[in-house]
């Protein structure tokens, strides 16, 4: 039990001390740069500090496990196994955290190709020449995840015209497993104003055989939409 807990501290010290070289390296090639004068157009300091970091690394590892030799030898029974497993226990834990926070921030996507299509009918208050549709119609979807823009496209039929309305259909996929999903629509060349509804969607929509309810907006009286899952 000592051994192995010799060894962890061992090569957990080497370690944080190839880290800390890289970093000073880093940012201490930046800092005299700097002072010299250099430019950083485009960044160029940063890519070329960068380019020392492993250098850095290897200076900090052997310096490492220099001083972690010295301090072994002269640790007892019990520091080294408090050292080395309390260690491990720490980087356990802040990997197992790391990945735990990855797994709840990442949106909870979809599987590549599994993504749920929503289709959107958009009713106008007037009728408009479906020809002159795709050119004067602009919209986009977005996800509350990261405020992503989702990918979205003209149905077919783009257009139908009803009871006097003209109703206008895209569809788009969903990636993320998040509710607050938005619709934007506009009409060029006017694109400062939008009109932005929240689609109601569930986080986790299920595929339906009809479209639900018009939905009316109020910041646009005379506008109405309606959604549909169709599968994912």
């Amino acid at each position: 039990m000592v051994l192995i807990a010799r060894l962890l501290l061992f090569i957990q010290i080497v370690i944080i001390a190839a880290v800390l070289g890289a970093a000073v390296i880093f940012f201490g090639t930046i800092v005299l740069a700097m002072m010299f004068g250099a430019s950083d157009a485009e960044g160029a300091l940063a890519m070329g500090a960068a380019g020392l970091m492993p250098a850095g690394a290897v200076i900090g590892a052997g310096l490492g496990a220099w001083l972690a030799w010295r301090m072994l030898r002269r640790m007892k029974a019990a520091s080294i196994m408090a050292g080395g497993y309390g260690l491990a226990g720490l980087a356990a834990l802040s990997a197992g955290g790391w990945l735990l926070y990855e797994d709840l921030s990442d949106g909870n996507p979809y599987p590549q190709g599994k993504e749920p299509v929503v289709q959107i009918e958009w009713r106008l208050p007037e009728t408009v020449p479906h020809a002159q549709v795709k050119r004067v119609f602009r919209f986009m979807m977005r996800s509350s995840y990261m405020n992503w823009i989702l990918s979205t496209e003209w149905d077919s039929p783009a257009v139908r015209d009803e009871d006097g309305h003209s109703i206008l259909r895209w569809r788009g996929q969903i990636r993320w497993r998040v509710t607050g999903r938005t619709f934007q629509m506009w009409r060029a060349p006017l694109h400062n104003v939008r009109i932005t509804v929240d689609l109601n969607l569930p986080r986790d929509p299920k595929p339906a055989a009809e479209y639900g309810p018009w939905q009316q907006v109020r910041s646009a009286p005379g506008h109405a939409f309606r959604t549909r899952i169709a599968g994912g």
